[in-house]
């Protein structure tokens, strides 16, 4: 399971073991991080397309839906990643915990 992150280099393991965190959605072939997006209220949905080797974003909420996914290149996504650590870090202690509980 991923460690929180600390450090940039921590953003670069994320990113190699993201298929291992993530969710796999069958239609879209992506595999996808949802987490909270503290400046708007609302949600953002990292993914990874495998055969494209594409990271894209879109964010939503109740009083927002982005229109489109936004593609990032590999240093956006680590930068957005950085911004962003808080609540990438709290979904990825949810889920230790939880794979915690079920040992």
């Amino acid at each position: 399971m991923a460690r929180v992150l600390r450090s940039k280099k921590d953003i670069e393991q994320f990113s190699l073991d993201f298929p291992q965190i993530a969710f796999y959605d069958d239609q879209g072939n992506k595999h996808y991080f949802v987490f909270e997006d503290k400046q708007r209220n609302g949600q953002w949905t990292l993914m990874f397309n495998e055969y494209t080797k594409a990271w894209t974003i879109h964010g939503k909420g109740e009083t927002y839906c982005d229109p489109d996914e936004q593609l990032l290149e590999p240093a956006e996504m680590v930068k957005f990643i950085w911004k962003n650590r808080s609540s990438v870090n709290k979904v990825l202690r949810q889920k230790t915990e939880f794979s915690s509980e079920k040992a």
